[in-house]
């Protein structure tokens, strides 16, 4: 049952389980995720097989996923190959599917750019045409926090194949997911903008001291 609490609280997540759904905002619905995509998972070639490695068929793991996370990935720095996938539960995704992490780096997202597979590290969504995946991926970064207080285990924390299954989206029409993935393309872009900005200036601050110090010294040598 939804809680009686309104979507802009600050303990909303679009992404959920049953138990935590919120009062969804007018026009938007909570829909079984697996109704509106499929649910897959990845699989790792023999590490032993050294020709099921290096190909041409990109392959994302928790080795790359903070590099990739919210973005399309175009290619990763991991590859295996048609026998790699042959030979192992890996299965090659169509361009689009959504990838969660969810062993360990627990809650990074990217979307597939080309065909690609990934470890067993991911819960990979492909979308139906009722969800657009970059409203998805948006979904579960906003989500982050919470989907991560999902994961259990002693070792690594991991999100299990069971509570992924029970997962919830709070969604508009495709149409209206549309518009408000292009609104946050823009509103990210100036995000960015701002922050290496800011990091620009950082290190120009960081630089002051050094400089001081050497137009006080530079200052000395001349006055002698």
């Amino acid at each position: 049952m939804s809680r009686l609490l309104p979507a802009n609280h600050p303990g909303f997540a679009p992404v959920t389980v049953p138990t935590n759904q919120y009062q969804a905002p007018s026009g938007w619905r909570w829909n079984k995720l697996s109704d509106l995509a499929r649910l897959e998972s990845g699989h790792t070639p023999s590490r032993s097989r050294p020709d099921w490695w290096g190909g041409d068929v990109s392959w994302i793991s928790l080795t790359e996923i903070r590099r990739l996370d919210g973005r399309w990935t175009e290619e990763t720095r991991i590859k295996t190959n048609p026998e790699g996938i042959a030979h192992s539960a890996a299965r090659i995704l169509p361009r689009g599917t959504v990838c969660l992490s969810r062993t360990a780096s627990v809650g990074f997202v990217t979307i597939m750019a080309k065909p690609m597979a990934t470890s067993q590290d991911f819960a990979n969504w492909v979308c139906s045409d009722e969800l657009a995946p970059e409203f998805l991926m948006y979904a579960l970064i906003c989500s982050r926090e919470h989907l991560r207080s999902l994961a259990t285990g002693a070792t690594h924390k991991t999100i299990y194949m069971p509570t992924l299954e029970q997962f919830r989206i709070c969604a508009p029409p495709r149409p209206e997911q549309e518009r408000i993935v292009r609104r946050l393309r823009d509103q990210l872009a100036v995000a960015e903008s701002a922050r290496l900005a800011a990091e620009a200036q950082l290190k120009e601050i960081q630089r002051l001291p050094e400089r001081i110090l050497a137009t006080a010294f530079g200052d000395g040598e001349r006055g002698t």
